[in-house]
């Protein structure tokens, strides 16, 4: 039962990591639990370009009150799988 159109969190995660992989200063440790600021050396402007990146990539929108609470690559793939869900 459900959509077949939501995106698992674990399907999320590894995309998610995809693309930060790029842009992390350590490139090799962005893991689920890294921050994306504290670890990955990213700043507010590249978090920005990242969630635009994500919101195009898997075609949702995210809510600007959820913006504060994304600060790991498992938060930035919950509240993708969220969206996906809904």
């Amino acid at each position: 039962a459900g959509k077949f159109t939501m995106t698992s969190y674990q399907d999320c995660v590894q995309r998610v990591l995809g693309m930060l992989e790029p842009l992390a200063r350590d490139r090799g440790a962005v893991a689920e639990a890294s921050d994306l600021v504290g670890d990955l050396g990213l700043s507010s402007i590249d978090v920005m370009e990242v969630i635009e990146s994500v919101e195009d990539e898997f075609d949702v929108s995210f809510p600007l009150n959820s913006l504060p609470t994304i600060r790991t690559v498992g938060d930035l793939a919950r509240e993708i799988a969220r969206l996906t869900a809904a």
